[in-house]
């Protein structure tokens, strides 16, 4: 059985719900159907590496970099109080080490700090996660799903400003 052809046009709103046929729509008249732009990957893909396309690196920003600095020592002086392999044998990560990562902010490295984040960069948020995975990969499981695959990052990136206000400062404190 076919979908029925949707009655309004392709990111039209009508009320609070799309349906899934408008929504397909929508993303079928997004998608490119020729390749005018030059593009990065493509060039990469296609064997040439063309790092023009990505010069100039974005610069740091130096406030960030100390708060990144701070954070990262704070980091690595919790993480040589827990035991990675406790957590592997009981396969769970203790209330106490779930506890102190929400003490430290580390469920909200890259939330903006208006909304009760850390305001960090991916730099530093990966550098955070590598430093973790030296103790245990449920803890990078625990904090990447959370930023990265979870409800943080979308709604940072899409979410409306009422929808930040109201979610990103509970999604930083991380009431598991």
């Amino acid at each position: 059985m076919s979908e029925p052809t949707p009655k309004t046009p392709p990111g039209s709103t009508r009320g609070s719900h799309v349906s899934e046929g408008e929504a397909r729509a929508l993303a079928e008249a997004s998608r490119e159907t020729s390749w005018t732009a030059p593009s990065f990957v493509r060039e990469m893909f296609l064997g040439r590496l063309d790092l023009s396309r990505i010069h100039p690196h974005p610069e740091p920003d130096p406030e960030e970099q100390v708060r990144g600095r701070e954070f990262m020592g704070k980091l690595e002086r919790f993480l040589q109080g827990v035991d990675g392999e406790q957590i592997e044998r009981d396969a769970r990560v203790p209330p106490e080490v779930i506890q102190g990562l929400r003490d430290l902010g580390a469920f909200g490295i890259k939330i903006p700090r208006e909304y009760g984040g850390l305001g960090l960069s991916q730099y530093t948020y990966g550098r955070a996660m590598a430093m973790c995975g030296t103790v245990s990969s449920a803890l990078v499981t625990l904090l990447s799903a959370h930023q990265s695959i979870g409800v943080p990052q979308p709604l940072k990136l899409f979410g409306t400003e009422e929808q930040k206000k109201k979610y990103l400062p509970r999604l930083a404190r991380v009431l598991i």
